[in-house]
């Protein structure tokens, strides 16, 4: 007999109902399910003994591995060789910078040496040139005075010449002297000048006036001290140099410290990933140490979490030894991935928050084995 439309559609219906009903059933028993795990675990308050596992890698610099002391699982202390790069290339370029900044003291050295000698040569030549400008200058003067007067008794000469009170003879007398006079003026004239390179005609005045030479600027004493100015430039790139090449050698000495790798910590080499004679990148970690900080992680509610604030001290119980001990928290955050799911949603209560709890075990627990489980006790 043909199924009619009608009776198909009340068979798909009745299916569909039965469906939906079993997918609402077993999606409540694992909502139940996971919230009774999760109320199981923050019961319990439990979580396995870990210890703090820390890579190392050579900071900076890499090369050729060229000693590897130690195998894994082997306990090394704090400060011990885990490995070490070949230094030749590092020590080379340290004994060039040495010769470097030993060259560039040297030239410091001898270029102050120059400098100071020819500041203070100028300074002597300035004052010795000032005094033998005013010797000149004295001579001048009595040149000048000479002169004065051979010119007076040479005009009374010329004077009376033509009346006869002078003879041709001591007229030619007087001529002559004041020609050699005015020639020796003229002289005395050009040593001053001579001496007094550079000086202005200010300063000249100035010469005449006062008979000093204190301040004359002197063309031979500006050209030194303007020569040393510039040897100053030079000795301050020197310096510079100086400095960069310090730094540099500070840089390599840096980088030499660095070629061993030591242990940070007192622990248990883990794993070694590069042998000796291999080459290894800077930053590339190169081992992998369990220390002897152990810790245990727990998830504790919301509610709970004021509880376990960074530095108390917890009561801690590992069953596989049977003993009690102190732990101190870490750290507490909230661990969002793990939030206790609600049934009733809908009615305006939303997801509790569970908390991660670190918790510091000592390392003299006799027996407490990496890996055991440790419990928190209830208090």
């Amino acid at each position: 007999m043909a199924t009619t439309l009608k009776e198909k559609r009340d068979y798909l219906r009745t299916a569909a109902g039965f469906t939906a009903v079993a997918l609402v059933a077993a999606g409540l028993i694992w909502l139940g399910n996971r919230n009774d795990a999760i109320t199981e675990a923050e019961r319990l308050k439990a979580g396995v003994l870990t210890a703090h596992q820390v890579k190392t890698a050579f900071e900076g610099v890499g090369g050729r591995i060229v000693a590897r002391p130690h195998e894994e699982s082997e306990r090394v202390a704090a400060g011990d060789l885990i490995m070490a790069i070949d230094p030749t290339d590092v020590e080379i370029a340290i004994r060039e910078a040495e010769a470097q900044i030993r060259s560039l003291d040297a030239q410091i050295a001898e270029l102050e040496g120059t400098i100071e000698l020819t500041l203070r040569t100028a300074d002597t030549t300035e004052r010795e040139t000032w005094r033998r400008i005013e010797e000149a200058e004295a001579a001048r003067r009595t040149t000048a005075a000479d002169l004065e007067n051979a010119r007076l008794v040479y005009e009374r000469a010329k004077r009376l010449r033509p009346s006869g009170a002078v003879s041709e003879a001591d007229y030619d007398a007087a001529k002559s002297a004041f020609d050699a006079k005015r020639a020796a003026l003229q002289g005395a004239e050009r040593s001053v000048r001579a001496l007094a390179v550079g000086a202005d005609e200010k300063a000249l005045a100035k010469l005449r006036r006062t008979g000093s030479a204190e301040g004359i600027r002197l063309s031979a004493v500006e050209n030194a001290r303007f020569n040393a100015e510039n040897q100053r430039n030079t000795l301050a790139n020197l310096h510079a140099a100086r400095d960069a090449a310090a730094a540099h050698l500070d840089d390599l000495q840096v980088d030499r410290d660095r070629l061993t790798l030591e242990a940070p910590q007192a622990g248990k080499i883990l794993e070694l990933l590069f042998e000796e004679g291999e080459i290894v990148g800077a930053g590339v970690p190169v081992a992998l140490l369990e220390t002897d900080r152990r810790y245990v992680e727990i998830y504790v509610s919301e509610a709970d979490a004021a509880r376990y604030a960074p530095g108390a001290e917890v009561p801690l119980y590992a069953p596989a030894i049977g003993r009690d001990f102190e732990g101190k928290v870490r750290f507490c955050e909230a661990a969002p991935e793990f939030a206790e799911l609600r049934m009733v949603r809908e009615c305006g209560q939303a997801d509790l928050t569970l908390f991660r709890v670190r918790i510091d075990v000592p390392a003299d627990v006799e027996g407490l084995l990496t890996g055991m489980t440790v419990e928190v006790q209830n208090e």
